[in-house]
Order: structure tokens, then C-alpha cells, then sequence
């Protein structure tokens, strides 16, 4: 029988795949800022430094943010092992207290409707979010916009298009989401959830979009009861806003209104077309599963067996 959780343990359960992150990204950037501090430091002579200590700073706080991008991958690669130790720990843990959910699989070709939600939300949600304005109230917006795309394409496409994402819906919605479902309903589970997506972002235009996005990414989770579709949605997203971002494929539609609001409606058109064929069309049932006992491997059940009838071994 499993036994009740201080909510101290509750919260830890909660934080600690997030804070993992963060300590690695935090471990690897004091590694980089060191050894990009040294290597500068060792290109000048003792007497020119402390005559140019400022213009050395600028250099190494210049150089550090030069290569955050690829920090931020290196971080999640690292980290990206742990994260699945602890989706693998939680799903033993469910077998151990029985409960182990198994749904009918959603045949392969119907995820295609969860990229080209993801592609539609993101072009609906930054058209949205650039009526709105908020873009020019947000001045940190456009700071970590300049770091993370930074012309780097390939990079931006293999690391914010698929390892970040890979990151993200491992730690919010696979371990996160997941664990909260074990305290409270699933509406209140995606709402917290999806909040402290939005916090995560660490910015007001970005944590509006990513709390929606967050909820959306909880409803194909449970659609699909597979963290495939998340995770193809956050990358096809992600993919599009940095093909957009970095080659400009869409920079016609914002030099008049007319192109921009078509393009806006198209897109949010799209958006609840995938929503209702979702709805209506991608079903996973549930399965019955087997008996505790079924389920365990053959010696164990023989030791159980042992235990509740000790007379069968004299």
C-alpha cells in the first residue's frame, strides 16, 4: 500500500526534475564564463590589464553570450539522461502501487495533426501576441530574442527545435504534469502546470504564449496519452518560429495589413480545425490491466505464492 506524502515530499517531487535543469545549465556556464574569463585575461600583458580591465570585462561578457545558445544545448543534452532515469523511476512506481494505465495506440499518420497544430499555433499565437503589443512593453522580449537567434540555423533547428523541446516536455509535462495528476484533478493539474511553464520563460510576452501553449500541449498528452504528441508539438513550433525568424520565408505578409490578417485568420482557422478532427477523430481508449500479481515476473509471483502458503514447501 502506498503511504501518504508529507506535502513537503509532494513539492520536492515537483521541483527537483526542473531544478536539475537549472543546475546543470547553471554548472556549465560557470565552466564557460571561467574558461572564457582565463582565455581572455591570457591574451594581454600584466601591465595592460589593469589600464583595460573595463574593455576586458565587456570582451568576456561579449564572448559568454556569443555562445548561449549553445550552452542552453549543451545543458539539455546533459541533462536530458536524468530526465529520463526519473520518467523511467516514475513508471516503476506506478507498477509498485498499481497504477499502471495502458491505452489503445493512435495509429502513426494521425500525429500529423498535432505538427500542424503546433505550426498554426505558433504563427496564430506571435501574430496575436504582436496585435496585442505587448511586444513593446516586454524589453527582456527582445534581449533573450537576440541571443537565441543569433544566425546560427542549424544549431537553433536542432537544439531549440527538437533537443529543448525534448527537455521541456520531459520536465512539465512527462514528470511535472504527470506527478501533479497524483494530487489534483487534471484541470487544476494543466492550469498549474501551465503557469509555471509561463514563469519558466522568465518574461511577460514569452510566459503568456507558453502558458497557452502549455495547455494545448496537456490536451493532445491526453488525447493521445502518449508524450509523442507533446513533444511533436513543441518542436514543430519551435521549428517554425526559427525557419520564420532566421530566413525571413514570411516577412511578406507583414508589410500590409491585409496579407498579415489573412494570414492571422488562416492560421487560427487552421488551429481550431485540428483541435475538432483531435476531438472527434483520435480516440485511445483505455485497457484493462492485468492483476498485480499477473503483471509481476514469474519469480516473483512464485515467492508471493511461497509466502501465502508455506505448508506447499514441506
Amino acid at each position: 500500500m502506498e503511504k501518504q506524502e508529507s506535502w513537503g515530499r509532494r513539492i520536492w517531487r515537483l521541483i527537483y526534475p526542473g531544478l536539475t535543469y537549472y543546475g546543470v545549465c547553471f554548472i556549465v556556464e560557470v565552466i564557460a564564463a571561467v574558461w572564457i574569463a582565463f582565455s581572455t585575461v591570457a591574451g594581454y600583458d600584466a601591465n595592460s590589464l589593469n589600464s583595460e580591465m573595463n574593455y576586458i570585462i565587456n570582451e568576456m561578457l561579449e564572448r559568454t553570450l556569443s555562445v548561449a545558445l549553445e550552452l542552453q544545448v549543451l545543458a539539455a543534452l546533459i541533462t536530458l539522461p536524468l530526465l529520463i532515469l526519473y520518467y523511467r523511476m516514475d513508471r516503476k512506481r506506478d507498477v509498485r502501487f498499481g497504477r499502471v494505465r495502458r491505452f489503445t495506440q493512435v495509429p502513426s499518420w494521425k500525429y500529423v495533426l498535432v505538427a500542424v497544430l503546433g505550426m498554426a499555433t505558433c504563427l496564430a499565437g506571435n501574430n496575436l501576441i504582436a496585435i496585442s503589443g505587448l511586444y513593446e512593453i516586454s524589453d527582456s522580449y527582445e534581449a533573450i530574442s537576440e541571443l537565441l537567434y543569433g544566425g546560427k540555423l542549424v544549431l537553433e533547428s536542432v537544439g531549440l527545435g527538437i533537443i529543448v523541446p525534448v527537455v521541456e516536455e520531459l520536465i512539465f509535462r512527462g514528470l511535472m504534469y504527470r506527478r501533479m495528476r497524483e494530487y489534483m484533478s487534471i484541470g487544476t493539474a494543466a492550469v498549474v502546470c501551465s503557469l509555471i511553464f509561463g514563469f519558466y520563460h522568465g518574461n511577460l510576452v514569452q510566459g503568456i504564449y507558453a502558458f497557452l501553449l502549455s495547455l494545448l500541449f496537456i490536451y493532445v498528452y491526453e488525447r493521445f496519452h502518449s508524450m509523442l504528441a507533446p513533444i511533436l508539438f513543441h518542436a514543430a513550433a519551435n521549428v517554425l518560429s526559427v525557419l520564420v525568424s532566421e530566413t525571413g520565408m514570411l516577412d511578406g505578409i507583414y508589410r500590409s495589413a491585409v496579407p498579415f490578417w489573412s494570414c492571422t485568420i488562416l492560421a487560427c482557422a487552421v488551429l481550431i480545425g485540428m483541435v475538432y478532427l483531435i476531438e472527434n477523430f483520435v480516440h485511445s481508449e483505455e485497457i484493462p490491466v492485468p492483476a498485480a500479481t499477473e503483471a509481476l515476473p514469474e519469480e516473483i509471483r512464485q515467492e508471493e505464492q511461497d509466502v501465502e502458503n508455506p505448508e506447499d514447501r514441506q
